[in-house]
């Protein structure tokens, strides 16, 4: 009876890699496009782009694909019209052996909020390349002053991801200020007083040292006590008292 029943269960399995085997290998011009799903890489990503915008996109480019041959559907176009959307990252297409076309997006992942003295107004991803405002209002931190492009992707970005993505600093730091000399100030949400670090270099161990301050000194003495709080200097934290 045992040996009956694994008979029978190896020839179900075997039944159905010889259908699936088939499925898979049938022709793409064989097979109809039976509808198209769009799929977002990262969920947690902000909602500025939604699947209502890619369709309208294929649809102001004519692009119908449910009802064609797969063999038909110009996929290498698809993602070249969706990539060239200043929020999408990038774009990929593919289908299922039963004709459903996916396309999987990726998009740009906004950290820092840029206005600069040249004029220049835009969000920075957080691989340093730059996104339009547009008509959205993200919650993110500020960056103001001598801030060329350039300057932003080579010096700004590291840091901002490392704000934006530690708890702490993202609720703590609420704008970056950069001087004609190139260097950075951060202003705080919670107490009256500028942290400078100098260049952008070294942040980590500047922000570290800022932190266990925040944990260990300010309590002290009062976290509006200083006017400036200097991290500039290597292992150390100069202090600028505040005029009575």
């Amino acid at each position: 009876m045992k040996i009956a029943i694994k008979i029978i269960l190896l020839f179900g399995v075997v039944g159905y890699l010889i259908f699936a085997i088939t499925k898979l290998s049938q022709p793409a011009e064989d097979v109809t496009c039976s509808a198209v799903e769009i799929i977002f890489q990262d969920s947690l990503q902000e909602g500025f782009v939604q699947e209502g915008d890619v369709q309208n996109i294929l649809a102001h480019n004519k692009i119908s694909p449910e009802g064609q041959h797969l063999c038909k559907i110009d996929m290498p176009n698809i993602e070249e019209l969706l990539t060239n959307n200043p929020y999408i990252k990038n774009a990929l297409c593919y289908h299922t052996s039963e004709g459903k076309l996916c396309i999987l997006v990726s998009l740009m992942q906004p950290i820092l909020h840029i206005i600069a003295n040249n004029g220049d107004e835009y969000y920075l991803d957080r691989t340093g390349e730059n996104m339009p405002i547009g008509n959205f209002n993200l919650n993110l931190c500020i960056a103001t002053g001598n801030i060329t492009k350039e300057y932003a992707k080579k010096e700004l970005a590291s840091l901002a991801e490392y704000i934006h993505d530690n708890d702490f600093w993202n609720k703590q730091i609420e704008q970056i200020v950069v001087s004609s000399k190139d260097e950075v100030a951060l202003y705080p949400r919670v107490g009256n007083h500028t942290i400078i670090l100098g260049n952008s270099r070294n942040y980590e161990d500047k922000l570290d040292r800022m932190l266990l301050f925040y944990e260990k000194g300010l309590p002290k003495v009062g976290w509006n006590k200083y006017k400036t709080i200097n991290l500039a200097f290597n292992g150390q934290i100069v202090c600028t008292k505040r005029d009575k």
